[in-house]
C-alpha cells in the first residue's frame, strides 16, 4: 500500500477560501462599527486570504507541505523549502470522502502542523490510500 504522497496545488480549495474570505467580507459590511475599524479589518482579511491560499491552496509558501510519508502512526511532512518534519499523527486529524485534514505533531514541538488536503490535491487512487492509511492503519 502506497505511503509516499506528493501534493499538488488545488483549486477546490483555493475557491472555497475565497467564498469563505469573502463572504467574512460580506459580513463585514453592515456591522455597527466605525468606518475605521471596518477599513482596518479589510486588509487583514486580505492578507489572511493571500497567506491561506499560498500556504494550503497553491503550495507556493516556503512552509507549505509539498509531500508526506505516513509510517504507522507517524507522519514525515516534506515543506517547499527546508528540512522535513516528522511526527506522530493526532487523533483529531479529519479524514471524509472529499476533505482531508492532517494533524501532525512535530517531534519537540508544543503545536501541531495542518496539511489541508481536497480531492484534486492527488490522484483519485492516492487519494483512496492517504484515507484508508489514515482511517484505518496500514
Amino acid at each position: 500500500m502506497q505511503s509516499q504522497f506528493n501534493l499538488q496545488p488545488s483549486r477546490s480549495l483555493a475557491f472555497a477560501l475565497l467564498v469563505a474570505h469573502g463572504a467574512a467580507y460580506t459580513a463585514l459590511l453592515p456591522l455597527t462599527l466605525p468606518v475605521w475599524a471596518k477599513a482596518a479589518l479589510a486588509p487583514i482579511l486580505l492578507y489572511s486570504l493571500i497567506f491561506h491560499l499560498r500556504r494550503y491552496a497553491w503550495l507556493s509558501a516556503p512552509d507549505s507541505c509539498i509531500a508526506l510519508k505516513l509510517e504507522g502512526e507517524q507522519a514525515i511532512l516534506t515543506p517547499r523549502v527546508g528540512a522535513e518534519w516528522a511526527g506522530t499523527v493526532s487523533s483529531n486529524t479529519l479524514v471524509t470522502p472529499f476533505l482531508t485534514v492532517l494533524n501532525v505533531l512535530p517531534q519537540g514541538a508544543r503545536f501541531s502542523r495542518s496539511v489541508i488536503i481536497m480531492q484534486d490535491s492527488l490522484d483519485r487512487e492516492s487519494f483512496r490510500q492517504l484515507r484508508v492509511n489514515l482511517k484505518w492503519g496500514q
